[in-house]
């Protein structure tokens, strides 16, 4: 079991994760502010 690795996956996982939350936010509020 390599805990560096295991960091590391998390870590990136982590990041992927909320990269999505925040690119889920910027489209909810734009189309909030500019309905289609």
């Amino acid at each position: 079991m390599n805990i560096k690795q295991i960091a590391k996956d998390t870590a990136k996982m982590l990041q992927n994760y909320l990269t999505y939350q925040a690119v889920k936010t910027v489209l909810a509020q734009l189309s909030e502010t500019d309905p289609p």
